[in-house]
């Protein structure tokens, strides 16, 4: 019986130290992304200095159902 239990809490451990670990790399994921678009907006900024996103516009729908 012990030995099951100790089995059991074993898994259990496993199981939060990959919850963990994936938590930890879904940061690191996200964290990059932004560097990422920084990046890129930096790119753009100095090889286009006028450039301006474009910014979806407030009003009726261009296509609606």
């Amino acid at each position: 019986m012990s030995k099951s239990f100790q089995r059991e809490n074993e898994m259990e451990y496993l199981i939060e130290t990959l919850i963990r670990m994936l938590g930890k790399s879904n940061e690191r994921v996200i964290d990059l992304n932004k560097r990422v678009d920084q990046l890129e907006a930096i790119f753009r900024e100095s090889i286009m200095p006028d450039y301006h996103p474009i910014q979806p516009k407030e009003g009726p729908a261009l296509f609606p159902n």
